[in-house]
């Protein structure tokens, strides 16, 4: 027999069987799909949750806001206008949950501020002999009528990313102005001279005046006249906040006159929050703008370089809207607000109006002698560059008589038309063009783009 210790013994290695290549991938892929599930819905139902913190629902009620057109004819005095019927459910139901009670009051209480203002210059006007403590007087009681019309006011800055010259990046604050141009029980909506490209470059936040702020989110531009239209959600502020902020009340710019008291509010001295006071000198009619002609403000106020900001009458009524480019010998110039409400009223529904891009004037029967054509018609005094209109082909000193088989035999009906149309589609335009053997009718394609 062999020794103990030289005794064989049998080594056994246990393997556990390889899974199937065609079993590993079938779990692979079966994980993958959990995972992309798992991931759709938490982007689905966290971005439904955010776009309901942030931005309007489907399911919420529309309201439309209506600031019911002006007559050219109706003079308006400086006393505070009764809003329509269809203004006040834009309005009142703005602060819908919040007691009624104290809307009452803050209209009550500006409407005593603006009677008050008034009732000191005509005691002044009719004395004649005014003293220092009357004028001293009549700045406070100015500035009550400014210190409630801010409730309509708030500052607008715009949070974005630059680069200096290292290539380092860093945050970048710029602040303007915003007046509370409606509010419906969701939105608050606010009008701001700021560009769309810098809107769409940063976040934007607004801090009303009684020192809240809340995050704002672009619901409409206006390129031509440089306006924005900026929502804040209604159910994101406090109580206190929604019982404080008020919609400004827009004027008659058609009542407008020379010597008439006013306070340019929003950044007359380019600063946001500066304000001026001053008077009408001279109010110019139916001035050539593009797509419209207008009511001009001039004033005795200086605005300094980027200066922008809203006219306000004595019943702290907007009047009109003003900026740098206006400025005329560097005098405060505004467009008349009357001229503008249609287009306020579409970006506060969030709607773009249709863009000609041409400035002219209606073919009065002096004019109709002096070009000697009989046909009524928009004569085109000019065409803005790379504009829908000079793109298509029409030119200064065509006469446009119809659009879309419309006949067009002012600017206010041009106006009215374009205002009809929903942009980016093509329309027929026909003019009559002046050649050597007189005016030849053509017609023309032209695209509208957006305003």
């Amino acid at each position: 027999m062999e020794p103990a210790d030289n005794k064989s013994y049998i080594r056994e290695t246990i393997e556990k069987p390889r899974m199937p290549f065609w079993k590993k991938l079938l779990i692979t892929v079966f994980l993958a799909v959990i995972f992309g599930a798992v991931a759709a819905c938490a982007f689905v139902f966290g971005k439904g949750l955010l776009d309901r913190l942030t931005t309007p629902t489907e399911t919420e009620p529309q309201e439309s806001v209506i600031f019911p057109p002006d007559q050219p004819d109706t003079q308006a005095a400086d006393t505070k206008e009764e809003p329509s019927g269809e203004e006040v459910s834009t309005t009142e139901e703005a602060l819908t949950e919040a007691p009624s009670e104290s809307s009452d009051t803050a209209e009550s209480s500006e409407e005593d501020a603006a009677a008050a203002l008034e009732s000191l210059v005509q005691e002044m006007i009719d004395a004649r002999q005014p003293g220092l403590p009357d004028i001293a007087q009549l700045y406070r009681a100015a500035a009550d009528l400014v210190s409630e019309t801010n409730r309509s006011f708030a500052a607008v800055s715009i949070m974005r990313k630059e680069t200096d010259a290292f290539g380092v990046e860093y945050d970048y604050q710029e602040t303007t102005f915003g007046v509370v141009i409606a509010v419906t029980s969701r939105e608050i909506l606010i009008l701001t001279p700021y560009a769309e490209s810098i809107l769409a470059d940063g976040s934007v936040s607004v801090r009303f005046t009684n020192r809240e702020v809340a995050a704002a989110y672009l619901k409409a531009t206006d390129k031509t006249s440089g306006l924005a239209m900026l929502a804040v959600q209604a159910r994101g502020l406090s109580e206190e906040a929604r019982q404080f902020i008020q919609p400004v009340t827009l004027g008659n710019s058609f009542g407008c006159s020379m010597g008439q008291p006013v306070i340019a509010m929003g950044a007359p001295a380019g600063s946001a929050g500066s304000l001026r006071y001053g008077m009408l000198t001279y109010v110019q009619d139916d001035v050539a703008m593009t797509d419209n002609v207008c009511r001009i403000l001039h004033t005795d106020m200086t605005g300094a370089p980027a200066s922008c900001g809203f006219l306000i009458n004595l019943s702290g009524a907007l009047i009109g809207w003003y900026d740098e480019s206006l400025a005329e010998n560097g005098f405060i110039t505004a467009v008349g607000v009357s001229d503008m409400k249609n287009y306020l009223q579409n970006l506060s529904n969030g709607l773009s109006t249709a863009y000609l891009g041409i400035t002219g004037q209606t073919l009065t029967g002096s004019l109709k002698e002096q070009l000697g054509v009989e046909e009524s018609g928009v004569y085109l005094l000019s065409c803005a560059d790379e504009g829908p209109a000079m793109i298509a082909g029409l030119m200064s000193g065509d006469i446009i008589t119809q659009v879309s088989g419309e006949p067009v035999a002012s600017m206010a009906q041009l106006k009215a038309l374009l205002g009809d149309i929903n942009i980016e589609q093509t329309v027929k335009i026909s003019v009559l063009r002046r050649s050597a053997g007189g005016y030849q009718p053509l017609e023309y394609e032209v695209y509208l783009e957006r305003r």
